[in-house]
């Protein structure tokens, strides 16, 4: 893998000799248009970004091209690439058409596309999941990736390591959630997918337009630690896993200046950090509470009142918003954890609200801040 600068300089001259180069057939020329407009909504300049795509919309035959494209380069990146320009709306604040676009992907492209392309599929749900879950619109989200994922995803070599997350988060953040989410049997099942699932660089790397794979862990973390009651050692290894993912989500979205490079990433991510501060804070308050009970005195004072030492494991304050993340040493994501076993008086009964995601992030879409409501069964 060719290291990049963080213009993309490499890319953006392969791809604008390629352009001019693959003008002698359509669907070529199509291809290297969507292409460059792909380049310059990464690189931010989305008024470009929309005018290559606008090309490309006016020369791309949906019945004719998508077959040619397939046999060319395996996948029909202008189809994609119809997902991918709703981000570039979710970026200029404009919130209905974003949901729009992903509405005429799912209505009109969708239903046609070629299931065996499964990186085109999976490619091309990711940009809809982001608009849509982060928008009030996650049954949506869940709905449409379960539709259109297809069977065995789970064993693809590239995206079957992210199939199983994705649907459980989309699945706790719906109000589909009942309560066999909250049975044991589920929990259990859900905390052994979290601690093992360690999504990698290359895995990322495809995600960057949306949001980061290590936020998805994150957010898993998170959603099924608030299943559970504070100081319960299963709790504690999901807020050690997630902080270390959220840290690393954190530091691949800030260039080496110190300017943010992936903006919809940083910016889903924001509510995900915050969430699990609070909960580190309310789990440590939680174990002081235990160590020293005031009305008891000191007699309670145990080994194991420490909620496992997670006081001890909170090394990260804030989410780092300069250079400093990328200027210090890599983040360690491996997080080697036994499954702790659980038992029903685990499960926290009490918290049985869903967070949902609501009002208005730095983009103008929803989503930045968590925010609870009464509805559902889940945090």
């Amino acid at each position: 893998m060719i290291n990049q600068d963080d213009e993309f300089s490499l890319e953006m001259e392969l791809a604008e000799r390629y352009c001019h180069e693959a003008q002698v057939q359509s669907y070529h020329f199509a291809r290297a248009l969507i292409n460059l407009a792909e380049i310059h909504g990464r690189k931010g300049n989305l008024c470009k970004a929309q005018r290559y795509f606008a090309i490309m919309e006016s020369i791309y035959m949906p019945t004719e091209h998508p077959k040619l494209l397939s046999a060319a380069y395996n996948v029909d990146r202008c189809a994609v690439g119809f997902a991918t320009s709703a981000l570039w709306f979710l970026q200029q604040g404009d919130v209905e058409r974003a949901i729009e676009r992903c509405e005429y992907v799912i209505k009109n492209i969708l239903p046609s596309y070629d299931e065996k392309d499964i990186i085109g599929l999976f490619t091309m749900l990711l940009p809809i999941v982001r608009v849509l879950k982060w928008n009030g619109n996650a049954d949506r989200a869940y709905e449409v990736y379960e539709k259109y994922t297809p069977d065995g995803i789970e064993n693809h070599f590239a995206f079957g390591a992210l199939h199983k997350p994705m649907l459980l988060v989309l699945k706790l953040c719906s109000n589909d959630s009942s309560d066999q989410c909250n049975s044991l049997e589920s929990i259990s099942d859900g905390v052994e997918l979290a601690l093992t699932f360690e999504p990698t660089d290359q895995e990322d790397i495809c995600a960057y337009d949306c949001w980061s794979m290590k936020s998805l862990c994150a957010e898993l973390c998170v959603r099924l630690a608030c299943q559970l009651k504070p100081g319960t050692p299963v709790r504690d290894d999901l807020m050690s896993k997630g902080i270390l993912m959220s840290a690393a989500a954190n530091q691949s979205t800030i260039a080496s200046n110190g300017m943010i490079k992936h903006i919809l990433a940083y910016d889903a991510h924001s509510g995900i950090h915050t969430e699990l501060l609070q909960l580190a804070k309310d789990d440590n308050a939680f174990a002081r509470g235990i160590i020293h009970d005031r009305e008891s005195g000191m007699e309670h004072l145990t080994d194991s009142s420490l909620s496992n030492g997670f006081a001890q494991k909170l090394v990260i304050n804030d989410c780092p918003s300069s250079g400093s993340a990328s200027k210090s040493a890599n983040v360690t994501t491996s997080y080697k954890s036994k499954v702790s076993s659980l038992a029903i008086s685990d499960i926290n009964l009490e918290r049985k609200k869903k967070v949902t995601f609501s009002g208005t992030s730095s983009l103008g879409s929803q989503g930045s801040e968590p925010k609870q409501s009464g509805q559902g069964l889940l945090t």
